[in-house]
């Protein structure tokens, strides 16, 4: 009977130590594969860079070079920094270990750091410095289309992400861009991109700047703050979309919309505060400038020149050096906005609250003839 209990126990233990032994390498492939990402409905294979591995790459062109499209190729931070610059030239991904610790450093003689030059292609999890300033960060080469840039550090480049010419569709999302010499997100001719969720500060210009007839991009839920100033719309940008962001004390405009093509961009739902210019618009016109939080900057909440036909409507202007001011502007739209300067809220007579707001400017005055008694929640 203790000879059977004893065989009974020891093929119980063996059971549990092959259990173990089997989930052990499942466990880790979990963790590895939340840091992966999919491109298209079937995964490829997955080449390993750094770490311990016998087979793993050295270097990630290597594995670069080695991939075909499909593929992951994964980075450990086990070898970190990489000194080298990338070229993404199939539809992979490739995934850093961990955004603080995964380091891409550019050396001297190319550039860039990252060189996208292929659809469908994606850079995840890394640090990524420009070799002493001289490099941008991450470039997507023309004509490229529905690639993404998530989940990074960029920082110490030239241009932080520069979209070339006929670039778009390209997913921009969920990363820190700041110390950049000059801007940290540039698109040039490119349309249709989505910049959702970054932090974009500390740049030495524009945090984003959308040129050269660059249309229908989407700016949304970003936080764009102590750049030398915030978000550029030149060069005939039209039909972009910026909406809940936080636009915070950038040294110069919070938005600046200019040029005669700027036109019909639409600005939503916006905290724009603590900036020199919250919104000056510049010659452009027919845009919308709807629900949004313009407080505390210290010249003008909004500042028209020669703009005209635009739309401003139910937003806060609270606490700026002058709300709003224009030049030479006709034909705007200035309906169901709350100012702190009303004489309504500043007399709180009935009498008073019958007068509409005058928009003070250069030939004529502008006047909101609904102006609001208690500020909206954005």
């Amino acid at each position: 009977m203790r000879n059977i209990l004893f065989g009974k126990g020891k093929a119980f233990a063996i059971a549990i130590l092959f259990i173990g032994i089997c989930i052990i390498p499942i466990s880790g492939s979990v963790e590895i594969n939340k840091r992966i990402g999919v491109l298209g409905n079937e995964r490829g294979s997955i080449l390993y860079v750094g770490g311990s591995g016998g087979e793993n790459y050295s270097t990630i062109q290597e594995a670069i070079d080695a991939a075909v499209n499909g593929d992951i190729v994964f980075v450990y931070d086990y070898s970190s920094p990489y000194q080298e610059n990338i070229r993404i030239n199939k539809q992979i991904s490739v995934i850093g270990e961990n955004r603080d610790t995964t380091n891409i450093n550019g050396v001297t003689g190319q550039n860039h750091v990252v060189r996208i030059s292929s659809k469908n292609a994606e850079i995840s999890g890394f640090t990524i410095t420009g070799a002493a300033g001289s490099q941008d960060g991450i470039v997507v080469y023309l004509t490229v289309e529905e690639s993404s840039i998530s989940n990074n550090i960029i920082k110490d480049s030239s241009y932080g992400i520069l979209l070339q010419a006929t670039s778009g569709r390209i997913t921009i999302s969920d990363n820190i861009i700041s110390y950049n010499d000059f801007q940290g997100i540039f698109l040039q001719e490119s349309d249709r991109n989505i910049i959702s969720g970054n932090t974009i500060s500390d740049n030495n210009d524009f945090g984003i700047a959308i040129d050269t007839i660059s249309t229908q991009n989407e700016i949304f839920d970003n936080i764009i703050e102590d750049n030398f100033a915030g978000i550029r719309i030149s060069g005939g940008g039209s039909q972009n979309i910026i909406s809940g962001n936080k636009i915070l004390n950038n040294d110069m405009e919070g938005i600046l919309i200019e040029g005669v093509l700027s036109t019909v961009n639409n600005l939503t739902g916006n905290n724009i505060s603590g900036n020199n210019a919250g919104i000056k618009i510049s010659s452009g016109g027919k845009n919308i400038i709807k629900s949004n939080n313009i407080k505390d900057n210290s010249m003008e909440g909004i500042f028209l020149s020669l703009s005209n036909e635009n739309i401003i409507e139910m937003n806060n202007f609270i606490e700026n050096r002058r709300n709003a001011r224009y030049i030479i502007s006709f034909r705007n739209t200035w309906d169901k906005n709350y100012w702190d300067d009303w004489i309504g809220i500043r007399f709180n007579i009935s009498l008073f609250k019958m007068f509409p707001k005058t928009i003070r400017g250069i030939i004529l005055r502008n006047r909101d003839f609904n102006p609001q008694e208690e500020p909206y929640n954005i």
